[in-house]
């Protein structure tokens, strides 16, 4: 009997080439030099609720519950540095969080926990990865706003492979309200 493929998934929300070309200059120089493995460009997101291994028979209703969101658009201000040590990661952590992201993740883990998955019980925190496996990880703190203006959110898959994990949108949804 084989087993069926099983893909490994998460929301985010992923920015578009134009975001991504804006906040890049921001970003590289807040990537600790010489101490960690920075966050390829390309790789740069923000994950709503992670899914893990999702059975391939299970993909629709992973959407349909994507696609019962109804929340407004908004705008991110990630506004502080924070290292967390046990990953040893070095993340932009947005310390306020706009009321239609509250609204999204809460739908995203209601429609998922309808659906029969278990979304993570930790209180959501939005943050953008810099680097991975930072050892010294730099100034910590406050700092100028990066803004993230989000008009829709993605259904991502992670594929490890040699060089680590890499990440690809497999579906997208627009936020309305």
């Amino acid at each position: 009997m084989t087993e069926e493929p099983v893909r490994r998934l998460f929301f985010a929300l992923w920015p578009g080439d134009e975001l991504r070309t804006a906040i890049a200059p921001q970003l590289v120089a807040r990537q600790p030099q010489g101490h960690g493995r920075p966050q390829a460009p390309d790789q740069w997101h923000v994950t709503l609720e992670f899914l893990g291994p999702v059975p391939e028979a299970r993909l629709t209703a992973v959407r349909d519950a994507a696609a019962a969101v109804r929340s407004a658009p908004f705008e991110l201000a990630f506004d502080a540095v924070e290292y967390w040590r046990r990953p040893q990661v070095l993340c932009l952590v947005a310390r306020q969080l706009p009321p239609s992201l509250e609204a999204l993740v809460a739908q995203l883990r209601a429609g998922l926990a309808a659906r029969g998955f278990e979304p993570e019980r930790r209180a959501f925190r939005a943050h953008l990865t810099l680097a991975r496996k930072v050892t010294r990880p730099g100034p910590v703190g406050p700092c100028e706003p990066l803004l993230w203006p989000a008009a829709e959110f993605a259904l991502v898959e992670s594929v490890t492979g040699r060089s680590g994990s890499r990440y690809a949108p497999v579906g997208r949804w627009p936020l309305v309200a």
